[in-house]
């Protein structure tokens, strides 16, 4: 970079590119199980919205809740990442290993995360949405009209 010249950043694109390096902590310090460095990228007020469990508020029922599903057999696959302002949404994997000691077997479901983050590039806030395949029977999907 020349010092001549300085790269200018917009405040609210640091602060975005420091959220999105926040977010992608979150996972690391899930996969290793290290609540604790989770903690560190949290608002006190955080808020954790997932489909298979209850809402949980604030950062303690938060950390708890994580601390419960900790486990070095499972681990986030990441595909994409868009970011813009107090928003980051991850798309990927969540990765499990399970069975046998001599037949381990994995599987893994796709899902998008959904994160706020506070002025201080912490996350506020993140709701996940699974990937499911709709149910057998649903009626196929027919162009009317209007959507012509």
């Amino acid at each position: 970079m020349d010092s001549d010249n300085p790269r200018m950043y917009p405040a609210g694109s640091l602060i975005t590119a420091a959220g999105v390096k926040h977010v992608l902590l979150t996972y690391h310090y899930l996969d290793i199980g290290d609540i604790d460095g989770y903690a560190s990228l949290t608002e006190q007020d955080v808020t954790l919205d997932h489909p298979d469990a209850p809402p949980r508020r604030g950062r303690d029922a938060v950390l708890s809740a994580l601390a419960g599903q900790a486990t070095l057999l499972r681990r986030h696959e990441l595909d994409t990442v868009i970011a813009d302002e107090e928003r980051v949404v991850v798309l990927g994997r969540v990765a499990r290993q399970a069975g046998e000691a001599g037949q381990p077997v994995s599987h893994s479901v796709e899902f998008a995360d959904v994160f706020s983050l506070s002025g201080q590039s912490l996350v506020r806030g993140c709701r996940r949405y699974y990937y499911t395949r709709p149910p057998d029977g649903l009626p196929p999907h027919r162009e009317t009209s209007a959507s012509k």
